[in-house]
């Protein structure tokens, strides 16, 4: 009854599956559906959420401008301390963005199949939503062309991007970007960058040069922070200073900030996990070519895109009788028969090659 018309209507972002929080026992769980870490973040924020637990004021407010925080993200990132801001989360920096910069009826265009979160925000305040397909016949590729056109037709407020692409892996080369942001100066390209750390390409540089472009980032996936929900953004000054005049900074906790700081101050463990993951998925991809499971080229992020056919049901199924769960992508026109696999360590990935390899996939796709 009190809905706005625009939430009436409204297609929610689909979570996936809660069965992993229903178990009794989690110590064999295996959660490769979400892409998280799959390891316990860096020791050092256990034991300076510990020290904070000790002797931190919990009763008080969060700090609503961590200069330690914000300078150690400088020194990250490689971008001065006035081009970024932190969020309580890069799923709340979206929301942010989009009250920020979009009006009801601005037309955002996403590059897709793509994570969804930014059009259930965008919606919901009347943002109209565009699709620029990749190309599945060619594993998801893009094609620079045909989105000129594409752009030249639509006239987009906004495009979002996912560099790495969340599902699909698809790469975009900072001189593509470049390119983009060049060719269309009067449209905001927000750039998610949620898997930088497993590609190192990154469109930093240009947040100095460019007033049109906006980088989301993450500690959920490679830090390993997942349930302390940080992200940051990076942009000019206007943009920074636009975005700062509707945030709250109350709205990031002094426990996320504490852990985030120390997830920093170990940035060599974050690295051995990202070279584990990286040197795992390569391994891991050829083990499932080798029993003709298609991986369509999945080239960035911690996670690859399989297309599994007639056997998905098959496959989620026999994954979480043995409490492996994979993200199912059935939801989407098209994606019927794909789902998508988190990597993890070479030992965790053993499980979940031995399921498959226990189907005898290629046996039952030749019966069918």
């Amino acid at each position: 009854m009190f809905l706005n018309k625009f939430v009436k209507c409204l297609t929610p972002y689909k979570v996936t599956t809660h069965k992993a929080w229903e178990l009794d026992s989690r110590g064999d769980v295996l959660k490769l559906d979400w892409n998280e870490s799959t390891v316990p973040p860096s020791p050092k924020v256990k034991d300076a959420l510990v020290k904070f637990a000790n002797n931190g004021t919990m009763n008080w407010y969060p700090d609503v401008d961590n200069k330690v925080f914000r300078n150690l993200l400088s020194e990250y990132s490689k971008v001065p301390a006035c081009n970024l801001e932190y969020f309580g989360s890069s799923d709340a920096l979206h929301e942010y963005i989009i009250r920020s910069f979009v009006n009801p009826g601005d037309v955002i265009t996403l590059i897709s199949p793509t994570y969804d979160n930014f059009r259930a925000a965008a919606e919901s305040i009347g943002a109209t939503i565009n699709y620029f397909p990749l190309n599945k016949d060619n594993t998801f590729s893009f094609s620079y062309l045909d989105f000129e056109l594409h752009m030249q037709s639509i006239c987009p407020k906004i495009v979002y991007l996912c560099n790495p692409n969340n599902p699909t892996g698809t790469n975009y080369s900072t001189e593509v970007i470049e390119k983009l942001v060049r060719r269309f100066n009067d449209v905001l390209f927000v750039i998610d960058e949620a898997y930088y750390e497993f590609s190192k390409i990154t469109a930093s540089s240009l947040v100095t040069k460019f007033e049109n472009i906006i980088i989301c980032r993450t500690f959920s996936k490679a830090f390993g922070l997942a349930s302390f929900r940080v992200g940051y953004a990076l942009g000019s000054e206007n943009n920074i200073n636009g975005l700062k005049r509707i945030r709250n900074p109350k709205n990031i906790s002094s426990c996320a900030q504490v852990a985030a700081i120390a997830a920093l101050n170990d940035i060599k463990y974050m690295e051995d996990y990202v070279n584990e993951v990286n040197y795992t998925k390569l391994w891991f991809i050829k083990e499932l070519e080798s029993i003709g499971v298609n991986t369509n080229d999945s080239e960035g992020g911690n996670f690859i895109l399989l297309d599994l056919g007639i056997n998905k049901s098959l496959v989620i199924k026999k994954m979480e009788d043995n409490n492996i769960f994979i993200r199912d992508y059935g939801h989407i026109n098209t994606m019927e028969g794909y789902v998508r696999v988190t990597i993890g360590l070479k030992k965790q990935m053993v499980r979940v090659l031995e399921v498959l390899i226990s189907l005898d996939l290629n046996e039952k796709t030749r019966s069918a």
